[in-house]
């Protein structure tokens, strides 16, 4: 069997193609985005993702591979021999999964390498590392069992890979995720039974017999052995079973609780806030604390910032969750959470009333009013600020505060006590008791 192994690695057509997998794997890993370099759980979802595109190349290649033996009218010779056939089909099988995770492999200690320098402690997450091999494994066995059914040399490999790639997309349940934020983990029940799908779907395409054609009916066959027809009933039965068991067994992701790790906690004097985020998120945290002590400067008196500012995920209560969040690397989303955080802290909790007819110039003043400190814990010009950031329903407050912001502190300080006499502070405004 080892030298089948050999013989099949030496003549799979993906060692033609490796280069081009090796191509697209860091094509997908670099091309999409790079914020995930330096945090450990985006960069093992980074490493996973590429499986969405290496697991239908596979399933095509392994569907010529397999069919190769049948377009070369082969199968009888492999049904006489004296070795059972099953073991030259894992033999081929497992030199196109051999050169699929050699491809992947390359991408994932490549996550790592330019991951190491800035992610601190710890390594690619395992989970995420599994799911992208049990996808390979699936699809990979899916185009084997088409290729042996179906071995046409163009259509099965073709309609293998497009169809792998679409289910990948629309099934109910998924096989890869998209975003590793800190606050979330891979459930393990989900992953372990795409886990056994691929057990079970590599077995069941290494031991299912060949399709009978009209030429080969009237020709004498040798009857599978007993136990190898019971490992494909097995096979096929638990198959079908992990596919239904997939959408019960729930969504893949789950929150991460607090308790899991020790945040890390960081403020830029003495003077500041301080600064909590998730240990994986350790290099956004200079920015951070920069930002909070921005906020916490006395720059307007009526100005007052809370004593700590939480990554989202680290202080849930039964109010919800009112920590910042780091969207896609872009701290811009955690200025928006701390810039309600004081404006709470500082005017509380505003609500106009609907049925005056001043509640609209109301609401526009507290947009206006949070747009602004946004701006301020920045410490950019607005355009700067808000690149890469599409906000809605907001085009007004924008204008609003963009203008403050490049105003001198005498005058945004008129501009402030301007918008704050609409908020009727004594009626509208009530302190925070989620605070």
């Amino acid at each position: 069997m080892l030298n089948t192994y050999r013989i099949e690695l030496r003549r799979s057509p993906l060692l033609t193609a490796f280069p081009v997998m090796i191509a697209v794997d860091l094509a997908v890993l670099f091309g999409r985005s790079q914020y995930w370099i330096g945090v450990w759980p985006e960069a093992s979802v980074a490493a996973q993702i590429v499986t969405l595109f290496l697991g239908p190349m596979l399933a095509g290649v392994s569907a010529w591979q397999a069919g190769r033996s049948s377009r070369a009218g082969m199968p009888d010779f492999l049904l006489a021999a004296a070795r059972p056939g099953w073991r030259i089909e894992a033999a081929r099988l497992a030199a196109t999964l051999t050169l699929g995770f050699l491809a992947y492999g390359i991408g994932c200690l490549t996550a790592a390498a330019v991951s190491l320098g800035d992610a601190g402690p710890g390594f690619l997450w395992p989970s995420y590392l599994l799911l992208g091999a049990a996808t390979l494994i699936i699809f990979a066995s899916v185009g084997h069992l088409a290729g042996r059914w179906w071995p046409s040399p163009g259509f099965t490999p073709v309609v293998c890979a497009l169809g792998c790639f679409i289910s990948m997309l629309s099934l109910p349940f998924k096989f890869n995720v998209l975003a590793g934020p800190p606050d979330t983990y891979l459930r393990p029940l989900p992953l372990a039974v795409r886990l056994f799908l691929a057990l079970t779907l590599a077995v069941l395409a290494v031991t299912a017999p060949p399709l009978t054609r009209k030429a080969e009916r009237q020709m004498p066959r040798r009857k599978l052995p007993r136990h190898t027809r019971g490992v494909v009933i097995v096979t096929a039965v638990s198959s079908l079973a992990a596919l239904a068991a997939a959408p019960a067994a729930g969504e893949l992701r789950v929150e991460r609780p607090a308790s899991a790790t020790e945040p890390l906690c960081d403020r830029a004097d003495e003077h500041s806030p301080r600064v909590c985020v998730w240990p994986e998120h350790r290099k956004y945290l200079p920015e951070l604390t920069r930002m909070a002590q921005r906020l916490g400067r006395p720059t307007q008196p009526w100005v007052k910032t809370p004593n700590e500012f939480y990554e989202f995920g680290l202080r849930r209560t039964r109010w919800g969750d009112r920590g910042f969040d780091i969207a896609e690397g872009h701290v811009r989303t955690a200025a928006i959470a701390m810039a309600d955080q004081v404006f709470t802290t500082s005017l509380g909790r505003c609500r106009p009333n609907p049925t005056d007819p001043q509640a609209r110039r109301a609401w526009q003043a507290i947009d206006n009013i949070h747009l602004w400190l946004e701006y301020q814990a920045m410490d950019q010009d607005p355009a700067a600020a808000d690149k890469g950031l599409h906000l809605t329903g907001v085009g007004t407050a924008q204008r609003e505060a963009t203008e403050a912001a490049r105003m001198t502190p005498a005058e945004q300080e008129n501009w402030i006590a301007q918008e704050r006499s609409h908020l009727r502070e004594n009626t509208w405004c009530k302190p925070d008791v989620r605070q």
